[in-house]
């Protein structure tokens, strides 16, 4: 029983007080209807994908430092079958990025640095996006709750009106009663709100968690890519404004003649 008491004591403090009665949460739940189940097993919901991004967007589950440290020696000595297997037994998003980079190169062993590069910037987007993903459930949420706190509403409003209509309210004691029904159909919208700010918050909190991740993965893997094209990288040839760009200039005889034709001597 002394277990239980903290729990207990947290429920007490957040009962609801109106003037002179107190009603507890378990009293407003049962007055706020069906609406109330829903949103109870949306909360839920909620709290499997807040724990679902607190693992998912961990340092160790995004670009763990002893792999990158691993992976940077195997790409050193161009040992891609051994970094596909170090990546192979890892579950990280730079372990996916590696291993994607591994394979290509292993069938391309004469890739350019733009190749491997784009190959790399590819998976680390497909990356990317999953964390995305995961953390737009909670925005989901945070959007859902309200409407269905404002459904509850809705309905319970309908039903205050209809009896009105119906001639069940008549007199100073059925004006108070309908004055009840319309607090109790106003529970589902404070339901709806109190779900969708604590959603809308760990979303927020998990945007810029997951936007720091990706920045960490990016400079991670472009390294990792810089160390596996090594200085020795072929480039694809470009020309920009009569510019050379990953070619060596032609190299010209030196003829004394035309020196002394331009300086005139």
């Amino acid at each position: 029983m002394m277990m239980n008491s903290p729990f207990l004591t947290y429920l007490a403090v957040m009962d609801f007080t109106a003037g002179d009665k107190v009603y507890s949460l378990e009293e407003l739940f049962l007055k706020g209807g069906f609406i109330m189940w829903l949103l109870l097993i949306l909360s839920i919901v909620g709290l499997f994908v807040i724990l679902v991004c607190l693992f998912a967007t961990r340092n160790k589950a995004v670009v763990p430092n002893r792999l990158v440290e691993q992976a940077e020696a195997f790409l050193r000595k161009k040992d891609y079958s051994g970094l596909t297997t170090l990546c192979t037994h890892h579950n990280s998003c730079f372990a996916r990025v590696m291993l994607s980079m591994a394979n290509f190169m292993q069938r391309n062993p004469k890739a350019t640095m733009e190749e491997v590069r784009e190959v790399a910037s590819a998976e680390g987007g497909r990356q990317a996006s999953f964390l995305s993903r995961q953390i737009s459930w909670l925005s989901d949420i945070g959007a859902l709750a309200p409407m269905l706190g404002l459904l509850g509403t809705v309905i319970g409003m309908m039903k205050t009106f209809f009896e009105i209509a119906n001639g069940d309210f008549a007199g100073s004691k059925q004006r108070i009663d309908m004055a009840g029904g319309v607090a109790e159909a106003l529970i589902t919208t404070a339901g709806g709100l109190l779900l969708a700010i604590p959603a809308l918050m760990a979303y927020v909190y998990f945007r810029s968690r997951v936007h720091k991740r990706v920045a960490d993965l990016e400079a991670a893997v472009t390294h990792s890519v810089m160390v596996a094209v090594g200085p020795n990288v072929r480039t694809r040839p470009e020309r920009n404004s009569g510019a050379y760009h990953g070619e060596t200039i032609p190299s010209m005889e030196y003829d004394p003649a035309s020196k002394r034709d331009v300086l005139g001597f």
